[in-house]
């Protein structure tokens, strides 16, 4: 990996390090997107019944799959490698799902009138 004259080695380094950093935009745009409306659906649902939470939870995985699926086959048909994909998107996805479990306990207790 040394440049042969003209540079070619810093520009593929320019290119890769904008391609990384605008993957990382990218991704954490969509995890605070989804994240935002998964807590709103959630709320929302709260306000119902443990029912209407679940679906909520059942549909805000269904699009999470949707996005995991469509990610990972962005990735392969680059020929680029599906661990790290997987690996940052699941390590997003763990950390948003503590957050909203963590939401719909604690509003769970405030409908519920406290300590319950």
């Amino acid at each position: 990996m040394t440049a042969r004259g003209g540079g070619s080695g810093t520009d593929s380094f320019k290119s890769h390090a904008a391609l990384a950093g605008g993957v990382a935009v990218v991704g954490l745009g969509l995890a605070a997107v989804t994240g935002a409306v998964a807590l709103v659906l959630k709320r929302r649902a709260v306000r119902q019944d443990l029912n209407a939470a679940l679906k909520v939870v059942g549909i805000i995985f269904g699009l999470r799959a949707v996005g995991v699926l469509a990610g990972l086959l962005g990735v392969v048909s680059r020929g680029m490698a599906a661990v790290p994909f997987i690996a940052g998107f699941f390590g997003v996805y763990f950390a948003l799902q503590w957050i909203e479990v963590s939401y719909v306990m604690a509003a769970s207790k405030e409908s519920a009138g406290g300590d319950e």
